[in-house]
């Protein structure tokens, strides 16, 4: 489930990575959600530090689908972090497993 590629080779279970121009789909494990995207990069002098993420996890019987765009306002170290670990962080806690 930790395992992130980018978006421009989407895997129909996990995609993930640093934004940039391109688009693409992909399909939860069931093929009954579907998602698409469209990533623009914007007009400022830096390098992309915006991360994305797209994937589906299995918890107790049910399918999560779970998306993000972090943007990194001229740094990549936090929305690298969270792109790594925000998720798996969510399905770990006791809290969140009770809400389901």
């Amino acid at each position: 489930m930790d395992n992130l590629c980018c978006f421009n080779s989407v895997s129909s279970q996990v995609a993930g990575g640093r934004s940039s121009c391109s688009s693409g789909k992909g399909r939860s494990h069931h093929g009954r959600v579907k998602y698409g995207f469209t990533l623009v990069k914007g007009k400022a002098n830096h390098p992309m530090e915006d991360f994305h993420v797209a994937k589906f996890a299995q918890l107790q019987g049910h399918e999560l689908g779970l998306f993000a765009v972090y943007d990194g306002h001229l740094g990549d170290s936090v929305p690298a972090y969270l792109q790594k670990n925000l998720f798996s962080n969510i399905l770990k806690d006791v809290s969140f497993r009770y809400q389901i």
